[in-house]
C-alpha cells in the first residue's frame, strides 16, 4: 500500500495503465468462471446452443470489435488521463445514433438529435480546455468510442433470434 501511496500522479497513472491489460484478462477469466457456475453448476440459466456457422458470422465480428475497443482503451490510457478518457467515452450515445442513422438509415426524432448537442458540445469544450491533451490518445479514445457503438449495433442486429440475456 505504501508503494501505491508513494507514487506521484504521473507515474501512478502509468502504473495503472501498465496493469490494465492483466486486469482486463482477469475480468474475462472471472466472467467465464461465473458463467460456467451459473449455467452448468447452479443451472440458473439454460445453455444457449449457437450454430458453428453463426459463431463466425454473428459472434466473431462482435467479439473482434469488442477486442479492438479494449485495445484502443488501453492505448488511450497511455497518453491521456482516465478522467479525460471517460469524458470522451460519454460521446458513445452520439456515435451510436449517428452510425445507426448513417449505416442502417434508422430514423430518430429531432428530440434525440437535440439531446446530443449538449453532450457533443461538452466534450468539445472539455477537449479544448484539457491541460494534458494528447492527439494520439484522444484519437485512440475516440475510435474506441466508435468501436463501442459498433459493438452495440452489431449486438442488436447480429444476435437477432438468439435469446441472450
Amino acid at each position: 500500500m505504501s508503494l501505491l501511496l508513494s507514487r506521484t500522479n504521473g507515474s501512478f497513472r502509468k502504473w495503472i495503465s501498465s496493469i490494465r491489460c492483466p486486469v482486463s484478462c482477469i475480468h474475462f477469466i472471472c466472467s467465464a468462471i461465473g458463467a460456467y457456475v451459473v449455467i452448468k453448476v447452479l443451472k440458473l440459466k439454460p445453455l444457449i446452443a449457437v450454430d458453428p456457422e453463426d459463431r463466425w458470422r454473428r459472434i466473431f465480428p462482435m467479439s473482434f470489435v469488442f477486442c479492438i475497443n479494449i485495445v484502443l482503451g488501453n492505448v488511450s490510457l497511455r497518453y491521456i488521463p482516465v478522467s479525460f478518457m471517460q469524458t470522451i467515452k460519454s460521446f458513445t450515445p452520439a456515435t451510436t445514433v449517428f452510425l445507426q442513422w448513417l449505416v442502417w438509415r434508422k430514423y430518430f426524432d429531432w428530440q434525440i438529435w437535440a439531446s446530443l448537442v449538449p453532450i457533443v458540445g461538452g466534450i468539445l469544450l472539455t477537449s479544448i480546455t484539457e491541460l494534458s491533451f494528447n492527439m494520439f490518445g484522444f484519437c485512440a479514445a475516440l475510435f474506441g468510442c466508435l468501436a463501442t457503438s459498433t459493438k452495440t449495433i452489431l449486438a442488436e442486429s447480429l444476435l437477432h433470434g438468439y435469446k441472450f440475456d
